[in-house]
């Protein structure tokens, strides 16, 4: 295995950077935490693999500035190579850094006919190379990391340049390589800056709650999530959420805060349940000024007319997908293998066509449709005005 360099400071990273910049190619992983040992979304380890040296790059280190790194990820002559990188890029968006010249080991997996596959398991169905998965979903906010956690995030990005050449060849032999090239074109026009990855109030949290209820429960929410980022802790380590939901119903429950289990021990107090008496106190009011409805639902209903526009509208889907797309599908999955389906024609893009959603559809999804609906004489202008 090759040994990695441990970045810490400005003057290493400044040097990988240097190097990076006179190769063609480089794999590129993140370990990364999103609420799950401390708040929001946060980068915790950056890894590098150029064909030669492995980097793992501290961010974390008072000692760097990771943003040096971001020309280097956004120059579209020099590629990246990657699986699965959409976690990963939603985060360096939302860090400012939008890296282009992706080329997704994944997809090629798929577009290649493997199965759907965690790295681990792909570089061992594909290299036969087996990796430590221990420490897949450790701590990365520990430092100094341990052997362990080294050795398998060195190992994200250390055979991905030899699954990218794999992968390829087998793509083109396929004739599909076209495919991948749209595919890996589509990276660069993706933009995940302006969404939220700490969203905290659901849709899903309305059921069973009225006007009112959903009012004062957001307002309590709202108290959670500024504790959680005061302690730097995941808001369900910080507090109940069903014990918030029980003093949206019923705001007597506020005298059983001293029982209740999940309020983590530094607001487990006098104060905190003070202000906790305040916050549900005020949301209270505000939601009696406003004369909010305690027993009309929080979730919208349809009316009458708008729930049989949708039930016409979802027989006409239902339809479409039963007597153009399934067989569509079908006919595919026949001819160009059962695992690639899932890229080219799944439910969820189904679902699209049956109502006419084709823009997001990339052209060779869109070719590959109309030839087959046409060989199976299938009338398939309606869905692609």
């Amino acid at each position: 295995m090759t040994q990695p360099t441990f970045i810490s400071n400005q003057q290493t990273l400044e040097g990988a950077i240097a190097q990076l910049k006179t190769v063609k190619a480089f794999a590129i992983d993140l370990e990364f935490d999103k609420n799950h040992f401390r708040y929001g979304f946060q980068i915790c380890l950056m890894q590098i693999f150029d064909g030669t040296n492995c980097y793992l790059i501290d961010p974390l280190s008072p000692r760097i500035d990771i943003k040096a790194i971001f020309g280097v990820l956004e120059d579209s002559s020099i590629q990246k190579v990657v699986f699965s990188f959409g976690e990963d890029m939603r985060l360096m968006h939302s860090l400012g850094c939008f890296p282009k010249n992706i080329v997704d080991t994944a997809v090629a997996a798929r577009l290649a006919d493997y199965a759907p596959a965690s790295l681990g398991n792909m570089l061992e169905a594909a290299l036969d190379i087996e990796v430590n998965k221990s420490a897949q979903a450790s701590d990365w906010f520990t430092r100094p990391l341990t052997p362990k956690q080294i050795e398998y995030a060195a190992s994200d990005v250390l055979h991905l340049l030899k699954l990218q050449d794999l992968l390829a060849q087998k793509v083109e032999e396929l004739g599909r390589t076209e495919w991948l090239n749209q595919e890996n074109a589509a990276w660069d026009e993706l933009d995940y800056s302006d969404i939220d990855s700490n969203v905290y109030l659901k849709e899903k949290d309305k059921r069973n709650l009225s006007v009112y209820e959903w009012f004062v429960f957001g307002k309590l929410m709202d108290l959670r999530e500024a504790e959680a980022q005061k302690l730097n802790r995941p808001s369900y380590k910080v507090l109940s959420k069903d014990y918030l939901l029980e003093l949206a119903k019923r705001s007597n429950q506020i005298h059983r805060f001293d029982k209740i289990r999940g309020i983590h021990k530094k607001i487990k107090t006098p104060v905190f349940k003070q202000t906790l008496q305040k916050t549900l106190d005020k949301a209270i009011e505000k939601a009696n000024q406003q004369r909010l409805s305690q027993t009309e639902p929080a979730t919208t209903r349809l009316s009458e007319e708008e729930y049989k526009k949708f039930i016409a509208r979802k027989k006409l889907q239902d339809i479409a997908k039963k007597d153009v797309f399934k067989p569509i599908q079908e006919a595919m999955r026949a001819d160009l293998g059962d695992n690639v389906i899932t890229l080219l024609i799944n439910n969820r893009i189904m679902q699209d066509l049956a109502i006419g959603r084709t823009k997001d559809l990339l052209p060779y999804k869109i070719e590959l449709i109309k030839k087959y609906a046409t060989q199976l004489e299938l009338d398939y202008t309606q869905y692609f005005q």
